[in-house]
């Protein structure tokens, strides 16, 4: 969505970002669903929660392609898109943060 703004026309920057947005909501409220329901805690904040930030921020596209002019709302898109890759790395760290692993031994 990022890279839209600046290859397509605002139109068409709008529609391209109503659509990924539409799917990416679905999958955010399905994998928010499935975080919360986990019995791990460290799944629990990196799927329940970052799921359904995604699913908000998602939703707030789509609403914002359909209500504001194709100028104003191929920024959005990219603002967006923004935010998605935040949320991709704070979801790439809580991932690593949280991760138990053992001493690592060199093998001889």
């Amino acid at each position: 969505m990022v890279v839209s703004v600046y290859g397509f026309s605002p139109e068409a920057t709008t529609d391209i970002g109503f659509g990924l947005s539409i799917a990416v909501a679905v999958l955010g409220v399905a994998m928010g669903y499935i975080g919360l329901q986990s019995s791990k805690t460290n799944e629990r904040i990196g799927l329940g929660v970052l799921g359904y930030a995604t699913a908000a921020l998602a939703a707030w596209t789509i609403i914002a392609t359909q209500a504001f002019d194709p100028e104003s709302a191929q920024w959005m898109v990219f603002g967006s898109g923004c935010g998605h890759i935040t949320l991709s790395v704070a979801g790439i760290i809580t991932h690593e943060a949280t991760q138990t692993r053992g001493p690592r031994t060199r093998a001889r």
